[in-house]
C-alpha cells in the first residue's frame, strides 16, 4: 500500500532516522569542540531541540539513552538536559502503519474484527510502546 511504502516505520524510513541522529550526533560533537577548543558558538537550544526530535522519532533504545542522560547531572549541557526531559513526558507516537503492521504481528491479518472499535491515534506514547483506546465486541 502507498500508505506502508511512507511508512517511518519501514526499513528506508528507519534507516533515514538513524542516519539523521548519526549526522546529528556527529554535528553535535563537532559543534561542542569547535566551541570548547576554538571559542566558536553555537545555537545549543536549536541543537538540542534538532537532537531530541531525531531521538524520539527513533523510539526505543536510542530514545531511552537520551531520557537516561537527562536525569544524569552534568552529563550533558543544560540546553540538552532541558531538551531530552521532553522526551520522558511528550515521546512521539508511531504512526498507523506500524500500528496495523504490530497488531496484525501479534493478533492475526483480521485482527481488527475483533474488537467493536480501535483508535488509530494514540492516547499515550513511551519510548518503548504506546496506547490506543479500543472496545471489545463484550463492551
Amino acid at each position: 500500500m502507498e500508505e506502508d511504502r511512507l511508512d517511518k516505520n519501514s526499513l528506508g524510513g528507519r534507516a533515514k532516522r538513524y542516519g539523521k541522529v548519526s549526522g546529528t550526533m556527529a554535528g553535535l560533537a563537532v559543534k561542542l569542540a569547535g566551541e570548547k577548543y576554538f571559542g566558536l558558538k553555537i545555537e545549543r537550544e536549536d541543537h538540542a531541540a534538532q537532537l531530541m526530535a531525531s531521538l524520539g522519532n527513533l523510539k526505543g533504545p536510542l530514545m531511552k539513552i537520551g531520557q537516561i542522560l537527562a536525569t544524569i547531572p552534568e552529563a550533558l549541557p543544560p540546553e540538552y538536559a532541558s531538551a531530552f526531559q521532553e522526551l520522558q513526558a511528550n515521546a512521539p507516537s508511531m504512526g498507523w502503519p506500524f500500528v496495523r503492521r504490530r497488531m496484525k504481528a501479534e493478533l492475526g491479518p483480521n485482527w481488527e474484527a475483533k474488537f467493536k472499535s480501535f483508535e488509530k491515534e494514540a492516547s499515550a506514547a513511551a519510548s518503548l510502546g504506546q496506547v490506543h483506546k479500543a472496545v471489545s465486541h463484550e463492551g
